[in-house]
């Protein structure tokens, strides 16, 4: 027995037992992962259900051994529990079903939690893009100086938030050297001691690359008398806010908020960092924001990938944010690139097909959430970002490489004015 399959038999076994118990059958799993189960009330040898339950607890504890807690203490029962905030079945995720009722999984973890949080309710204030790889080195961070400067000449209000706090790059590419007094780390230090306002309006600086009407003003990780980065890096992450422990998503939200009702934008860019932190799952799922998911055609990518969306499957809100996913095909090799982008097409649509798309049945229903490997409509559709040598060190404060920029981005870039900002095509 190990940890894999611990989860999976104890599902199995709870499945078999879900028509005899009549109620849905929580699995707990704690942070080494030993499994415990969670029922509604406890039941005496006189009742009917005595039995299963009894019999649920012999076989999870004599199949998990050390994955599953002792015979004594395996079942928990919520009635037992009303001082605490205890799980439900539609806010967990579903691993069987059976006559009616559901096996469902409460993990407890260290980390890697917000993977599973629910996305906000109602729109947010501005459109909001959070820009996502699972890889560094893809150009998210020059895609996100790129959008803005596309979005400013436009003449959209643009806010871009330096989110990549271990390794950060748009702020810098935006700003240069002219830097506001203060960036996020400093906020996240000082709201915990109740003093985030003090530093909310000098944490924004506007972008000289502002070219037309609009313009770009950016929120960077770190500011001119941050001073001690690493010192305020390790406390960035903290789940406490003015008032006592708070989530970072939530830490977050007011954070982006606040300056969105300082600053009034039109679109919010928000650079994600890189990988399965919490953080970038806070970018993903807590903000209500549309997300560009950065791929190029490894091994490495679609394993990455792999692991959430298998995780995203069994999401209980997987359909109030699947929709928002948006697959960028990043640095298209300049030679032999139809048959890349189709290999990079048919790769992503394994991976959407697998997990987030809805089974096809006959493509009237519209609320069934599929997409044919070729349909170009589809959230797993690669929008291409063309590789180009001039942007490989792209340093937008020295020169702005217009037509390197048309043609890495052109195709890409009236995409997004087309389908995320909604606006017709010029002719």
């Amino acid at each position: 027995m190990n940890f894999n399959d611990a989860l999976e038999k104890a599902t199995q076994l709870a499945q078999a037992r879900l028509p005899d118990l009549k109620e849905h059958v929580f699995l707990v799993r704690d942070l080494h992962g030993r499994i415990r189960v969670l029922l509604k009330k406890r039941r005496d040898d006189k009742s009917p259900f005595y039995p299963h339950i009894q019999g649920l607890i012999t076989d999870i504890a004599h199949a998990l051994g050390a994955y599953a807690y002792p015979a004594n203490d395996l079942v928990m029962y919520r009635e037992d529990l009303k001082s605490i905030q205890l799980p439900d079945d539609q806010a967990s995720a579903v691993l069987a079903e059976n006559a009616g009722h559901k096996v469902c999984l409460h993990d407890r973890l260290l980390m890697g939690a917000e993977w599973s949080a629910s996305p906000p309710l109602g729109p947010p204030r501005s459109k909001r893009f959070t820009l996502f790889s699972m890889k560094g080195g893809v150009g998210r961070s020059t895609t996100a100086t790129i959008l803005a400067w596309h979005l400013a000449k436009k003449g959209k209000r643009v806010l871009v938030f330096d989110l990549d706090l271990e390794s950060p790059g748009v702020g810098a590419a935006l700003l240069g050297v002219d830097l506001p007094r203060f960036g996020i780390v400093d906020w996240f230090v000082e709201d915990a001691l109740g003093q985030g306002n003090a530093v909310l309006g000098e944490m924004v600086r506007q972008s000289t690359l502002a070219n037309g009407p609009g313009t770009i003003t950016v929120v960077p990780a770190f500011g001119s008398d941050t001073g001690d980065y690493l010192a305020k890096l390790g406390r960035a992450y903290l789940e406490r806010g003015p008032n006592g422990h708070e989530p970072w998503p939530s830490r977050l939200k007011r954070l982006v908020e606040g300056i969105e009702g300082q600053e009034m934008p039109d679109v919010v860019l928000l650079d994600s960092r890189t990988g399965l932190h919490d953080t970038s799952a806070a970018l993903i799922l807590a903000m209500g924001a549309d997300t560009l998911m950065f791929a190029v055609d490894t091994p490495q990518t679609w394993s990455a990938y792999g692991f959430l969306f298998k995780h995203w499957a069994i999401h209980p809100d997987r359909r109030a944010f699947r929709e928002k996913l948006w697959v960028v095909g990043a640095q298209v090799p300049d030679t032999g690139r139809d048959d890349y982008i189709s290999a990079l097409t048919d790769n992503a649509w394994d991976l959407f097909r697998d997990t987030l798309y809805d089974e096809q049945g006959d493509g009237l229903d519209p609320d069934i959430f599929y997409s044919p490997a070729d349909d170009p409509s589809g959230r797993h559709y690669p929008r291409a970002v063309f590789w180009q040598r001039a942007l490989m060190a792209f340093d937008p404060q020295k020169a702005w490489a217009e037509n390197d920029v048309a043609a890495a981005y052109g195709g890409f870039l009236a995409w997004f004015d087309r389908v995320l900002l909604e606006e017709e095509e010029a002719p």
